[in-house]
């Protein structure tokens, strides 16, 4: 039987035992939770297993909720562990239950708990939570933490107004002379920006459905809440924008979230679940701000020593080039690019590094295929790309650990048509195109699987200050959050993938020593050091910032002298399935025992125990 087919069997078999298992337990999947029962299912998966399970309260927000983790394996030491953060913007509730969903398959589990570590944390934004679960619903992605947007002396003054009292927030359009939206010819109830290149001239505005409550001339602009949890991480965090908050950080959900993580470096790979999706496709490239590879000058300090012209530029290959010639590489320092851009200051990077990008692409083919498989349709509108600031971008770029994201839920389209060049430019890290755009493929769904309940139609209204709007749009919610009795098909079809990922870790041992009596109390020994996991240690990101831990090889013993090597000496950076021999020159006069063993807070301490001397 080939592995392909062994793999498949294993996870149908995985499927099907988890769904008769979920019907045992006192956890259902057919309706969203509310941090109240999200904490309460927390409570009881802990109570099922309370030998294997810890909660942790990491924060609390600053509407009072508990922000916690589950961990799975507490008993476990030396081992690897999965970070899952779900639902960190607070409206995308199927994240959050996917993430509830993956814990108790892991609580049933031996394959991926045996010898990996998890922390799963299934609502970090409690606080924006409200915007689904209140009477009247809209797509609240800010915490409680008090933010005076408009800069008057008020806070939380002028939030959106339910003027129609159908119990949605949508929008409303205002005929403008100075508008920039017209009315689609696809469709005439989606509005569009108007295109002056195609002729087009705008005739709406377009506003969030609400009046101006503090009569400051301007409409929602200080609702409830402050920062938005899911863009308030460090990485590339903009200070500029209004829910970001002013520091990476400042939200005290973000700094319970960073105390935690740095507080655990055995993790290795975290997983996002929320509204982008980085099995389905890489993570974001192309942006502006990083370094510039193909054009390098040699600051002055190193110029002399390789004996180049600091006014010169260079391409990264010929750097390293230039370097590995007069700075020959030694175990765990080897001349690489990541190595260049450290020793130069080239800058923060902005974009995954390219070897990474090669197991992102391999793992989203083998996704697609998964999906395939399954019965699952790939035929899907694109996710939201990742976020400035966000969990998923901190984890790869900060942490230096493989980033998964995935997305539930997006509306289906319409079969994909090849690509082409025009489609390319729209969306390189796509392979397909499909044949409708964003909205006309919203439409499509809400006229074909919710009966035109996702929409609201146009209605005149008579605006206090705006005169006479029309009230209308797409409902809150409708391309993130399913109806509830779809909760457990899509993550029963979906959540086995980060299981699979998660058997990819990388994994490093001692494979063998080779020792040689080269006479006069001298000896050779040359270890062999595997990694026999698929994804490398650490990743390029990770060997460019240092991240994680370096893990060392120590030998120790009596009456030891190093002709050769050091007696810790750091093992560098290991790619999947790849095998590395370090050798050592050693005397001694005596017999003596040397014990050789793995320094890391992940990969078991095994000592080899090696007769020498004598």
């Amino acid at each position: 039987m080939s592995k392909k087919i062994h793999s498949t069997l294993w996870v149908l078999l995985l499927i099907a035992f988890y769904s008769t298992l979920f019907a045992q337990t006192g956890i259902t999947f057919d309706k969203y939770k509310t941090n109240a029962e999200v904490q309460k299912a927390l409570l009881s998966l802990q109570e099922k297993s309370p030998s294997r399970t810890a909660i942790h309260q990491i924060a609390q927000s600053p509407g009072g909720e508990p922000i916690n983790v589950l961990e799975i394996g507490k008993e476990l030491k030396n081992v690897p562990a999965i970070f899952v953060g779900a639902n960190f913007e607070g409206k995308t509730p199927l994240s959050t239950e996917g993430a509830l969903y993956l814990a108790k398959m892991l609580l049933d589990s031996v394959r991926y708990t045996q010898n990996v570590k998890w922390f799963i944390l299934p609502l970090p934004n409690p606080d924006a939570t409200v915007g689904y679960f209140s009477k009247v619903k809209w797509e609240r992605t800010v915490n409680d933490f008090e933010v005076n947007d408009d800069k008057d002396d008020q806070i939380n003054e002028d939030g959106p107004d339910d003027l129609n009292g159908d119990g949605w927030i949508t929008q409303m359009r205002v005929e403008d002379p100075e508008g920039t939206f017209i009315v689609s010819d696809k469709d005439p109830r989606i509005m569009v920006k108007a295109d002056p290149s195609k002729g087009e001239r705008g005739k709406y505005k377009i506003y969030p459905e609400g009046i101006d409550n503090d009569g400051d001339g301007e409409i929602n602009e200080d609702g409830p809440g402050g920062i938005n949890v899911g863009i308030n991480f460090p990485h590339l965090f903009k200070s500029n924008l209004k829910e970001t908050g002013l520091w990476p950080g400042q939200a005290p959900e973000v700094y319970g979230i960073m105390k935690f993580v740095y507080s655990h470096p055995e993790i290795l790979m975290a997983y996002t679940l929320g509204t982008s999706d980085f099995c389905m496709a890489t993570p974001r490239v192309g942006r502006k701000g990083g370094a510039n590879m193909e054009s390098i000058k040699v600051p002055a300090r190193f110029a002399s020593r390789l004996g180049v012209d600091p006014e010169k530029t260079f391409t990264m290959a010929e750097v390293v080039e230039l370097f590995k010639s007069s700075m020959p590489s030694r175990p765990g320092r080897e001349m690489t690019a990541e190595t260049i851009i450290d020793m130069l200051g080239l800058g923060a990077a902005v974009n995954p590094m390219e070897e990474d990008l090669k197991f992102y692409s391999d793992f989203s083919d083998k996704y697609k295929a998964y999906l395939k498989a399954r019965g699952c349709s790939t035929d899907r509108m694109v996710a939201d790309p990742d976020k400035d600031g966000s969990f998923e971008l901190w984890a790869y770029y900060h942490l230096g650990v493989p980033s998964f994201s995935m997305n539930l839920f997006t509306p289906p389209v319409k079969p994909a048509e090849p690509r082409t060049r025009e489609s390319f430019q729209r969306d390189p890290t796509s392979r397909t195109v499909v044949t409708d755009d964003k909205d006309k493929n919203i439409m499509a769904y809400i006229d074909n699987k919710l009966k035109g309940e996702g929409f609201v139609k146009w209605q005149p209204f008579n605006h206090p200050s705006l005169g006479k709007v029309e009230i209308g749009g797409i409902v809150p919610f409708v391309t993130s959050t399913p109806p509830p009795t779809k909760i457990d098909s899509l993550c029963k079809a979906q959540l086995p993938w980060l299981l699979t990922l998660s058997t990819k870790l990388p994994d490093l041992h001692l494979m063998k020593e080779v020792v040689t009596d080269l006479g006069a109390g001298v000896y050779r020994l040359e270890f062999f050091v595997e990694n026999k996991g698929v994804l490398p240690y650490p990743t390029a990101m990770g060997s460019r910032n240092k991240q994680p831990a370096p893990v060392i090889l120590i030998l120790e013993g009596e009456n030891l002298e190093f002709l050769e090597g050091y007696k810790r000496t750091p093992l560098g950076d290991f790619g999947g399935n790849q095998v590395r021999k370090i050798t050592f020159t050693i005397k001694t006069d005596k017999k003596t025992i040397l014990e050789a063993h793995i320094e890391s807070v992940t990969f078991n301490p095994e000592v080899k125990q090696i007769k020498i001397g004598g």
